[in-house]
């Protein structure tokens, strides 16, 4: 087996790095298509005459619309990380703004912890956490989000 050049050891070395995403332009197409998925019949997400009515003034996403915002691109670095297999841990999400169509949605990406273990038979579960900050085009604190995500070895990868 060829030692993995991003294994635990190697991701510690990078705990507080930050790595931008990009911008990401949020169109009233895609919250309504999201809502949709999401089965969320919530006039705020996808009425303008409702949602114009609200104390929001237009259509806004669903709070958990932002975590799709990037996602695609960070999942990609996540299967880098873990070519082995990857397993989803846990989300917790802080929402200080609504996103509107129209916003243009900067993501940024911290490694914020790294830890690994063993189980009896020698594999190895890697634990890695993420915090991600979502800032709107006026630079506000849209959410915040951390991701706990666990990488595992499989046996083939354990054997060579």
């Amino acid at each position: 087996m060829t030692e993995n050049p991003l294994a635990a050891d190697n991701l510690k070395d990078k705990i507080g790095q930050e790595r931008e995403f990009g911008a990401y332009e949020v169109e009233k197409g895609m919250v309504q298509r999201f809502a949709r998925a999401i089965d969320d019949p919530n006039p705020l997400w996808q009425d303008e005459e409702y949602a114009g009515q609200s104390r929001y003034g237009g259509i806004i996403a669903p709070p958990t619309f932002i975590v799709s915002i990037g996602g695609e691109q960070f999942g990609q670095v996540l299967m880098r990380l873990f070519p082995e297999g990857l397993l989803h841990g846990s989300t917790t999400l802080e929402c200080h703004q609504p996103v509107r169509p129209g916003d243009s949605i900067a993501v940024t990406v911290k490694l914020a912890n790294v830890r690994e273990r063993r189980d009896s038979g020698g594999a190895k579960t890697t634990f890695v956490t993420f915090d991600i900050t979502y800032q709107n085009q006026r630079g506000e604190l849209v959410a915040r989000c951390q991701y706990m995500m666990v990488g595992y070895e499989t046996e083939k990868a354990k054997h060579g």
